[in-house]
């Protein structure tokens, strides 16, 4: 009877030509399998143009609490569908204000809040796009009061109009904004005034409405101010854990290091002292928060003309 067949019974150079061959059809097969094991973390996070500063800040903290992943943008939508894809978990990351909605579904546990301005306060500093031709239309303007004779336009869902409207300012909701379309709404008289954030008018709005709508200007004789904060907002679903973590964890390193800052200086420029010393600054409550709910360890990275 033969022996059983052995490797020990080959020949060295036949033995040695078959554990090379061996050793190429496992690597092969470890080439074929390792797409399927090995792909990114991908996460739905809202992208637009002016919030390109909040999404560079997002990615920051997520890698310095040691996680790594890919961004898929999110649809864009009115405020009301954003909190829907958010607390649902359609999207795991949105960069926008602190609503009454918002904070309440924290509360139930339905939505996640990591509160950090990502616009450090100056989104609570609102100036007043308007027409060109309406420019000198506020220089008389000294008080809330005053402005109870213009009426305001906001975009629908927005919280903005409530704030604006326990102030006794008329404020009506339009639904096409985001190129600058109330532009036409204002030469037909149906609003006077459109207030957006005033870093982020200087720094994009402005131009970007002015590209179809040059028509459009700001305001140059006063500001609003009240506390309104841009946050970050996490998906209560269980696939949104690691990053809720790595968030909470991130911001906290990149805000004590000074990257915070330097991130946002990257996208983001404070506004010229003029753009307060020559208006007048006239402030209304939030009748939903104040200042105080940012908490602590955040509060130095607020703008310096924000009220403490």
């Amino acid at each position: 009877m033969s022996a059983p067949f052995s490797t020990l019974s080959m020949p060295p150079p036949l033995f040695a030509v078959l554990r090379r061959r061996a050793g190429l059809l496992l690597a092969c097969a470890a080439c074929v399998l390792l797409p399927a094991t090995a792909s990114a973390r991908e996460f739905v996070v809202q992208n637009e143009g002016h919030l390109q500063h909040a999404r560079a800040l997002v990615r920051a903290a997520m890698e310095a609490g040691g996680l790594k992943a890919e961004f898929v943008d999110a649809p864009a939508g009115n405020e009301k569908r954003n909190v829907h894809m958010i607390s649902s978990g359609v999207t795991h990351v949105d960069m926008m204000p602190a609503t009454p909605a918002r904070l309440q579904l924290v509360k139930e546990g339905k939505l996640r809040m990591i509160p950090v301005p990502l616009d450090r306060g100056l989104l609570g500093y609102r100036i007043n796009l308007l027409l060109d031709s309406q420019k000198h239309k506020l220089s008389n303007v000294k008080s809330a009061a005053d402005l109870r004779a213009y009426s305001m336009g906001q975009n629908v869902g927005w919280m903005d109009v409530e704030i604006y409207r326990a102030a006794g300012i008329p404020t009506k909701e339009i639904k096409n904004w985001s190129n600058g379309e109330f532009a036409t709404q204002m030469e037909a008289g149906f609003v006077d005034l459109f207030p957006l954030g005033l870093e982020e008018t200087l720094t994009y709005f402005l131009p970007h409405f002015q590209k179809q709508y040059p028509q459009l200007t700001i305001d140059p004789y006063i500001l609003v101010r009240y506390p309104w904060f841009r946050f970050v907002w996490v998906s209560p679903n269980p696939d949104a854990d690691a990053l809720y973590d790595a968030l909470q964890q991130g911001f906290d390193r990149i805000v004590e290091d000074g990257r915070f800052l330097e991130i946002w200086a990257q996208y983001c420029k404070p506004p010229p002292d003029t753009a307060f010393r020559l208006r007048t600054i006239i402030d209304i409550d939030n009748p939903f928060y104040g200042y105080d709910l940012v908490p602590a360890r955040y509060r130095k990275l607020l703008y310096k003309q924000v009220p403490r």
